[in-house]
C-alpha cells in the first residue's frame, strides 16, 4: 500500500510540472531538473515525445545493466569470501563484473548529463519557429535589410 501510495504521489507530482500551456515559454532549469529526476523527463517537458522514450529506454538499460552486474559482482565476491583464494575463478569473475557495473554507471552519468543539456537546448529553442517568422531577409536595390514584425 505504502509503495502505491509513493507512486500515485510521484505521477501526480511529476504531471503537475508537466500542466503548462503549450504556448508559454518553456523554463529550462525546470527541463533540466526534469531530465535529472527522471529518465527523458526534460524531453516529454519540451514535448520532444519520441526523444524522451528513446532517452527512457536506453537510461533504463543502462539501470538494469548496472542493477545486474553488481549482483552478478555480489554473488561471486561472497564466493570468493568462502574461499578466499587470489588467484581463484571467483575473484576474477568478481573483478570482471565489477568493472562492468562501474563502466555502466559512467554511462548512465553520461547519458543524464547530455540528457540535461539536451532539455535545457530545446527548453530554449521552444518557441524558435515562433520568432524566425518574425524576422526577414530582403534583397532590394544591391542592398541587404534586415525585417522584424513585431
Amino acid at each position: 500500500m505504502r509503495k502505491l501510495l509513493i507512486i500515485i504521489s510521484t505521477i501526480l507530482i511529476f504531471t503537475s510540472l508537466l500542466a503548462d500551456e503549450e504556448n508559454i515559454k518553456k523554463k529550462p532549469l525546470k527541463a533540466v531538473a526534469l531530465s535529472c529526476i527522471f529518465p527523458g523527463g526534460g524531453q516529454l517537458y519540451n514535448g520532444k515525445y519520441l526523444k524522451s522514450g528513446f532517452i527512457f529506454a536506453i537510461e533504463g538499460s543502462f539501470i538494469g545493466l548496472a542493477a545486474y552486474h553488481h549482483l552478478e559482482a555480489e554473488k561471486y565476491y561472497d564466493r570468493y569470501k568462502v574461499n578466499p583464494d587470489l588467484n581463484s575463478d571467483y575473484y576474477k569473475e568478481y573483478e570482471k563484473y565489477y568493472e562492468r557495473r562501474q563502466s555502466d554507471l559512467f554511462w548512465i552519468g553520461t547519458i543524464i548529463f547530455l540528457s540535461a543539456i539536451d532539455s535545457y537546448v530545446d527548453a530554449h529553442l521552444f518557441d524558435f519557429e515562433e520568432k524566425k517568422k518574425k524576422i526577414h531577409l530582403k534583397f532590394e536595390d544591391n542592398a541587404v535589410a534586415l525585417v522584424y514584425n513585431f
